[in-house]
């Protein structure tokens, strides 16, 4: 099983959704915990329906901020014990009762004591007995080597953080990747994580929590895999060619296009070597935009880091973009709606068709 937490940063624009649909693609989640939604019941219904998820546990949103949701896939079962501002607890039903709570820690210093509480008040439960895994946003940190850049964070912060984890028996189940889950500017901070007690560790072994790559929020995305079976090779299949949709939202196109206007059948053919051999095909342009923002984010937090990882992220939302037009153009139902519109390519092409529009 793979539990995905992140804090998000907002869903309720398309730009966020775009983002969690790309995140939720390239990790294939069979559960979701989700803090800062900024959304509410019906909302999330939405959100359910547009991730494929079967079924949701909900603390709403207080209007511009908070929110955290749980989402799971058909076949997970998933029952609620309790919900509140600071988690979603839960219990999952895979291979014998296992306790799963999703956490978002107090982000303001004066009131850090009441996740505390909120931690050992759950622990205080019947269902403690349980092996229990708790993971997401902590809001702190455990070490002061978890933090790069501004003031130094106060050592009773931390030993408060440790004190809870103490009095609830949990204990950090470690990360692959880099270590900083968090960004702002120069700063960088490990505040995601996964706890566990010792009949989780025991239950799954050889488990593994895995940091994420940025994508739209200022949080990584991390992941739990109860049972890692290594990289599994994907094989594509043969491709149709068809005109796509997503190509109009490429300023290029007119260059290849306008030259070769009265003879269709060799501009679908160019443009598909214009999309292989230009654009590299969007799937490849966005691993390889996401890779160098990953270097630039494990690097010095330059001005000129910070600049060139803005730039990236701009061109990864174009690309997001075209990806959500590409799979919008294969769903049947929406074909002539936005996208296989040949009408469309040409007047965008041609000046003296658009004109006359």
């Amino acid at each position: 099983m793979k539990i995905l937490a992140w804090n998000c940063r907002g869903l309720s624009s398309p730009r966020a959704v775009r983002g969690l649909l790309e995140v939720q693609k390239r990790e294939k989640p069979d559960v979701l915990f989700l803090s800062e939604t900024h959304l509410g019941k019906s909302k999330a219904e939405k959100l359910k329906r547009r991730l494929g998820c079967d079924k949701f546990l909900i603390h709403e949103s207080d209007g511009r901020s908070g929110g955290l949701l749980m989402l799971w896939n058909k076949g997970v079962v998933v029952k609620q014990l309790n919900v509140s501002q600071y988690y979603i607890d839960a219990v999952v039903g895979e291979g014998g009762d296992w306790r799963l709570t999703g956490i978002y820690g107090e982000p303001n210093w004066d009131q850090k004591d009441q996740i505390f509480e909120a931690m050992r008040s759950l622990k205080n439960r019947d269902t403690n007995s349980l092996p229990g895994l708790a993971v997401g946003d902590f809001n702190e940190i455990l070490y002061h080597h978890e933090k790069e850049g501004g003031r130094a964070r106060l050592q009773r912060h931390l030993q408060a953080f440790h004190d809870a984890l103490d009095d609830c028996e949990l204990t950090d189940i470690g990360y692959i990747g880099d270590i900083y889950t968090w960004h702002r500017g120069k700063i960088r901070e490990r505040l995601d994580r996964g706890v566990a007690n010792a009949q989780w560790r025991n239950l799954f072994p050889d488990a593994e929590l895995v940091n994420g790559e940025f994508l739209k929020s200022d949080h990584r995305p991390i992941c739990v895999i109860t049972e890692p079976t290594g990289a599994q090779q994907i094989n594509a299949d043969c491709i149709p060619r068809r005109f796509e949709a997503r190509w109009l939202k490429e300023d290029t196109v007119q260059e290849v296009g306008t030259p070769l206007m009265m003879r269709v059948n060799q501009v679908h053919s160019d443009l598909h070597v214009w999309d292989k051999e230009v654009l590299k095909k969007h799937v490849h342009r966005i691993k390889k935009l996401r890779k160098e923002l990953e270097k630039l984010k494990r690097g010095p937090m330059t001005d000129e880091s910070i600049a060139a990882q803005k730039e990236i992220l701009l061109q990864l939302e174009l690309l997001l973009e075209q990806e959500e037009i590409f799979w919008v153009q294969r769903a049947r139902a929406n074909w002539l709606k936005h996208g296989d519109r040949n009408t469309s390519f040409f007047i965008i092409l041609h000046p003296a068709i658009r004109k006359k529009t």
